[in-house]
């Protein structure tokens, strides 16, 4: 948030869909850096198999379609950058978009 200048008010946007505004969206690209999903500024297929499969390990079905979401996503994200933060949002969007309950609305 320092590094964006951005405010409480920025993370509101989080509670939405994407595409969020640039300031929120360098908010989530630093979060998806922070835990491994982004990685050398691309998507992490791998960076996000980890971090979801302690949440479905135990159901097969789960942990199958979270690989589907990771591989559909790595084919999908788009790494062209019109904007730094980009990122945040192509990968946010593709995340939801195949898996919705990994959205924590309010």
């Amino acid at each position: 948030m320092t590094h964006t200048n951005s405010t409480e008010a920025d993370l509101e946007y989080l509670r939405q869909d994407p595409p969020f505004p640039e300031k929120s969206a360098c908010i989530v690209k630093c979060l998806l850096e922070k835990i491994g999903i982004i990685k050398n500024n691309r998507y992490s297929n791998t960076g996000f198999m980890t971090v979801v499969s302690p949440l479905v390990f135990t159901n097969k079905k789960k942990l199958e379609h979270m690989k589907t979401v990771a591989e559909n996503c790595d084919k999908e994200v788009n790494h062209k950058e019109e904007t730094p933060c980009q990122l945040g949002n192509e990968v946010t969007t593709c995340i939801f978009k195949y898996a919705p309950e990994l959205h924590f609305k309010a």
